[in-house]
């Protein structure tokens, strides 16, 4: 996810909130994905988490970016 967003570099940052930063990237295959990145002390608990990725990993609708995949280990999420 580093090398995707030029190492979560702020140009490549599209939005914040109170969970974090969501940042534009490119993947080596050249699918363009939005990668949201926690921050310490987020309002986002482990339980709001995992249920958005459950809630993201079941959506699909062509408004919506799908879920490809998520990092929750080393204190990155």
């Amino acid at each position: 996810m580093a090398l995707a967003t030029n190492n979560f570099s702020e140009s490549a940052q599209i939005g914040e909130g109170g969970y974090g930063k969501v940042y534009k990237g490119r993947l080596c295959d050249g699918t363009v994905v939005a990668i949201k990145r926690a921050q310490e002390g987020s309002l986002q608990g482990e339980r709001e988490f995992l249920t958005e990725i459950e809630l993201l990993s079941r959506l699909h609708h062509r408004n919506l970016v799908s879920l490809i995949g998520y990092c929750d280990e080393e204190g990155e999420q």
